[in-house]
């Protein structure tokens, strides 16, 4: 048997609000507001918590290095540090934000996993994301290929990948648009990739450019080792795109036999969703729990504003053990309480006896969901085997003790508010720079 283990990106200490994300409406809305990295960072935490609390296997990311002053250098800023900053600041402010970036919070975006069970080799694989599609997280590549070397470096049959080539036809974007469907167990596992490029029968090309591409999806299926006929392609809908579901968590989710998208989120699915069906009873042995939320039901607009598809969806831990089937819950976002089509339908979830949802838990994300990022955004999502997780280092494990020094930090050095403005003070960018020898 499986367990889903989570790894959540603690929030950094340069948590601000820059607008770079492409088709991210809520980064474009907030572009240059005051952030608050201290509560950012707390507010991660209490949603880890929450997790722990249920019986996740939980562990954290520390923030990565910023700022990346060599980004700087590559674009013709010379000289010291604080010339560089300054001349940044003053002739292109986006640049500057792009090497304070923050955006590493989103471990959604780390890598594509795939369970040992799915793959040829009986490897659990990850290939992490390239994502060139954003100038400010193409450096994420070889920061988060080292973390996962270091947090599984002990864990038998385990392959990490380099990401693949920094090509516009290979551009990647991580688990974000990646989902697995699986039995109770976890052991027949079938893997969906969602893309954003192709054709399609919509009367118009999407207004955002697309920041997966098939060929990316493929080559990722090749190198893992997938089974063909359990691994499916999906093309987003461009009109989702449009709307600004820049990655499919916005638009779907799923956990182990229960998945639920939009009427919106792919082209011509059905036709794929009923073969998937088919194969899915025959080779799980059990019915595949699908939910397609309508338009009507929830608008595009609304699905996008309140982030429901963002939520994350689990089987709580021992306490549920007991229960057959086992059930699941959902950990939302604070702002689907606010949003009238959003609450009706989570309402009607839970009450719902033909699927598996128990109950609901909402967090309150204000500084993510600001920059554009959900509950199932600040998560990888990771399928391990009991003997892989017994051998994951003790000290990355969300727990009271970790829970005690990494809030102690966040609270000693990370700042009230933030704006692109307060890089310009040498000791802030200092402290930053020094910051990574203080975390334990």
């Amino acid at each position: 048997m499986l367990t889903e283990i989570n790894i959540d990106g603690l929030v950094g200490p340069t948590h601000h609000f820059g607008g770079l994300g492409v088709g991210n409406l809520a980064s474009q809305e907030h572009a240059n507001c005051v952030s608050r990295p201290r509560a950012a960072a707390l507010e991660g935490m209490r949603k880890a918590a929450l997790l722990d609390g249920l019986g996740i296997p939980q562990f954290i990311w520390l923030p990565p290095m910023r700022p990346r002053l060599e980004l700087l250098r590559a674009v013709g800023f010379e000289g010291d540090r604080q010339s560089q900053i300054e001349a940044a600041f003053h002739t292109a402010p986006h640049l500057l934000s792009a090497a304070f970036s923050g955006a590493f919070m989103w471990a959604a975006n780390s890598a594509t996993v795939s369970a040992s069970c799915d793959t040829s080799d009986g490897h659990l694989h990850f290939t992490p994301a390239n994502l060139i599609s954003s100038w400010h997280r193409s450096v994420e590549a070889g920061e988060r290929r080292g973390d996962l070397q270091v947090l599984f470096a002990n864990c038998p049959k385990v392959s990490i990948h380099h990401a693949l080539p920094a090509l516009v036809a290979l551009r990647d974007e991580g688990a974000a648009n990646h989902m697995r469907v699986s039995d109770a167990t976890g052991r027949y596992g079938f893997d969906l990739f969602v893309y954003g490029d192709g054709p399609s029968s919509a009367a118009r090309p999407p207004d955002f450019f697309p920041r997966q591409s098939r060929a990316a999806c493929e080559a990722i299926a090749r190198r893992h080792q997938l089974a063909p006929e359990r691994t499916v392609f999906l093309q987003q809908h461009p009109a989702a795109i449009s709307a600004g579901v820049f990655h499919n968590d916005v638009i779907a989710t799923s956990h182990r036999n229960f998945l639920i998208y939009h009427q919106h989120a792919f082209v011509e699915d059905e036709a794929i969703f009923d073969l998937l069906d088919a194969r899915f009873q025959q080779a799980a042995g059990c019915p595949l729990l699908r939910v397609r939320v309508t338009q009507q039901e929830l608008p595009l607009h609304d699905a996008v504003r309140s982030y429901f598809f963002n939520s994350q969806i689990v089987t709580p831990g021992s306490s549920y053990r007991d229960r057959s089937p086992p059930r699941m819950v959902l950990v939302c976002p604070a702002q689907c309480q606010e949003i009238e089509s959003a609450l009706r339908l989570i309402q009607r979830l839970i009450a719902d006896p033909d699927n598996p949802l128990d109950a609901v838990h909402f967090v309150g994300l204000e500084q993510s969901m600001a920059n554009g990022g959900g509950p199932a955004c600040l998560r990888l999502r990771v399928p391990v085997t009991d003997e892989q997780l017994a051998c994951l280092p003790e000290r990355f494990r969300f727990g009271s003790r970790l829970r005690d020094q990494l809030t102690l930090s966040i609270e000693t050095n990370y700042r009230e508010t933030l704006e692109l403005k307060d890089f310009l003070d040498c000791e802030f960018v200092d402290a930053l720079l020094a910051s990574s020898s203080r975390w334990f």
